[in-house]
């Protein structure tokens, strides 16, 4: 097997150890879940019974990675102290569970200067990381996900990330490197050449040691566009050339990649279930050649 895991996001609906029979389901080598609803500031309460199944299944599985991604109201660089407190609450709780099941770590949207710029919001949000990393398991890693440029969100351009993350000055903090909103932010991965482009330009203003975890997307909107909207792997504008590229470029060598498509339609939905075994094959096959 590769070094490189290819895998998906996975309900945990039932039980959070559920996440583990629902990524063997789709031959995941590597699975995202919420710890809590994402649309809700109140955390799940997991039994110690919970996570101590999810350990020790996740030990007997052929699953050799986990990642819980943060609820989606969290905004760092809010100009609410209230908020700001359930923010930084918010991710101090996902790592705290990703301690208890041996995950490695979270991965956050990091949030919304509304308009202001960057610089306006990046010592706040700077002292919030740092509040966030001295509160929770040195084991766990907090990476911080690029996005696609709409609405004032922090991580359009990998120099705002590169930005924080020298402010922080940690091991632990690193970036989720989403493969449609770099698309949707003017990187264009379409190809090699463009891959290799767009990587020299994170190298310098991140580093490839700071790349930790990759969403693989593709994109239903063109280049440039600004919009976060995935699609089917091979099925968007980035297409089987660009993950192709992505696939064997050395940045990624050893970073999971996981799934954050609509799938494809079943019987009982439409619209598709998120990420599906077709999907998950369908990297691989791009993986392994």
């Amino acid at each position: 097997m590769s070094d490189l895991l290819v895998g998906g996001h996975v309900s945990s609906s039932g039980g959070i150890f559920k996440a583990l029979e629902r990524g063997m389901e789709i031959e995941a080598e590597a699975i995202q879940i919420f710890c809590s609803a994402p649309q809700m500031w109140r955390a799940t309460k997991h039994t110690d019974e919970a996570l101590e199944k999810f350990v020790n299944d996740f030990t007997a599985s052929p699953i050799k990675s986990v990642w819980i991604h943060n609820i989606y109201l969290a905004n760092l660089a809010t100009d609410k102290p209230e908020m700001l407190e359930k923010s930084i609450a918010s991710v101090v709780n996902a790592l705290t569970v990703a301690g208890k099941i041996s995950a490695t770590g979270v991965v956050l949207h990091t949030g919304s200067h509304k308009g202001l710029g960057i610089d306006a919001v990046s010592e706040q949000v700077i002292e919030a990381l740092i509040r966030i990393l001295d509160q929770t398991p040195s084991s766990t890693k907090l990476a911080l996900e690029n996005m696609a440029g709409q609405g004032g969100v922090i991580g359009a351009s990998f120099q705002e990330l590169g930005m924080l993350l020298t402010g922080v000055d940690s091991d632990r903090l690193g970036v989720c490197f989403d493969t449609c909103h770099a698309f949707a932010a003017g990187y264009d991965i379409r190809n090699s050449e463009g891959v290799d482009s767009t990587m020299k330009e994170f190298d310098a203003a991140i580093g490839f040691e700071k790349l930790f975890v990759v969403h693989a997307n593709d994109s239903l909107m063109e280049l440039g566009g600004n919009r976060d909207r995935h699609e089917n792997i091979g099925q968007g504008f980035i297409g089987d050339d660009g993950f192709r590229a992505m696939l064997g470029h050395p940045a990624f060598a050893k970073v999971p990649f996981l799934l954050e498509v609509p799938g494809y339609p079943t019987e009982e939905s439409e619209k598709g279930n998120g990420p599906d075994l077709q999907n998950v094959s369908h990297l691989k096959k791009l993986r392994d050649g």
